[in-house]
């Protein structure tokens, strides 16, 4: 299946070509992180179509849009 990825700041680089991703059923939060060789404790905000999801164990179905945003630092 395939899901729509937004990878935000120091993540987009990450995004594959499109925006899309194909994954298996049943993938998580944490699968797609995993595929993207992106630490999963480097993440704490999600989305998953446009709602703040904290569970990385969240299965996700086809089209999905998962959006990752990495932390923000400043001063």
């Amino acid at each position: 299946m395939q899901i729509r990825l937004k990878l935000m700041g120091m993540l987009k680089a990450k995004t594959p070509a499109g925006g899309v991703l194909e994954v298996g059923d049943g993938a998580t939060i944490e699968d797609v992180l995993r595929a993207l060789e992106i630490a999963p404790q480097t993440i704490k905000v999600f989305t998953v179509n446009g709602l703040f999801e904290r569970n990385r164990g969240r299965v996700l179905a086809a089209n999905d849009e998962l959006a990752a945003i990495p932390p923000v630092g400043g001063g």
